[in-house]
């Protein structure tokens, strides 16, 4: 096992450490940094929103690379399977537009104060574990992947917009956006420009995925 690996397996460790007590923290409602909850729900309730979704795969996705750098340490295999590297560009997209959303969106845009967004799990939810992703996948996890294979990086937004878009389209009143069914108020301005915002966070989840790719693929070749 090279150094890279070595360090990628302590990052990958704390990713998952992180991911089990933001979630766990969520779920039963426990705050350590006061009584502010913003993109916070008590029980399974806490999994519509992306934010828990997006850093749960990244925990998952951490634990089974974890498993086999051990086997690759153990030398019963010879080499990381490339659908592992596929994942890992999924999960850390997912992570980065969770973070990049509540940094540059979210947050400025708050009634509260900007830091609410990172209190209690959203500490690690929305700051700790995205970071984390990013710099085991770009600097410590070759990946070897083609310029197209970063669209791979935009599928678990594809998949949450599948949720995410019909449960406000079924929760319309008089033709209008409630809220609360549109908590990351995406369509703050009207439900017409849902035309134009969903193309434009896929594609925005693209860029950061062609990101992680290029720099990725810059420490690999080194």
């Amino acid at each position: 096992m090279n150094k890279k690996q070595k360090i990628s397996m302590i990052l990958n460790c704390l990713i998952v450490l992180f991911t089990i007590f933001a979630t766990v923290s969520m779920i039963i409602g426990f705050q350590f940094m006061g009584e502010i909850k913003v993109l916070s729900s008590a029980s399974f309730k806490a999994f519509k929103y992306f934010t828990v979704d997006s850093n749960v795969f990244a925990g998952l996705v951490s634990l089974v690379y974890l498993i086999f750098l051990c086997l690759l340490a153990k030398g019963k295999i010879k080499s990381l399977p490339k659908w592992l590297n596929y994942l890992k560009l999924a999960a850390t997209s997912g992570v980065t537009l969770t973070m990049m959303v509540t940094v540059f969106f979210l947050a400025p845009r708050t009634t509260t104060t900007y830091f609410a967004y990172f209190m209690n799990s959203n500490l690690f939810m929305h700051l700790l574990t995205p970071l984390l992703c990013i710099i085991t996948f770009a600097f410590f996890e070759p990946a070897k992947l083609s310029f197209a294979e970063s669209l791979i990086g935009t599928c678990p937004m594809i998949l949450y917009s599948i949720y995410y878009i019909p449960n406000i389209l079924i929760h319309l009143e008089n033709g209008k956006v409630l809220p609360e069914y549109d908590w990351y108020g995406f369509l703050f301005a009207g439900l017409n420009t849902i035309w134009f915002v969903l193309p434009l966070i896929l594609l925005i989840t693209w860029i950061f995925s062609i990101c992680l790719w290029f720099v990725n693929k810059k420490c690999s070749d080194k």
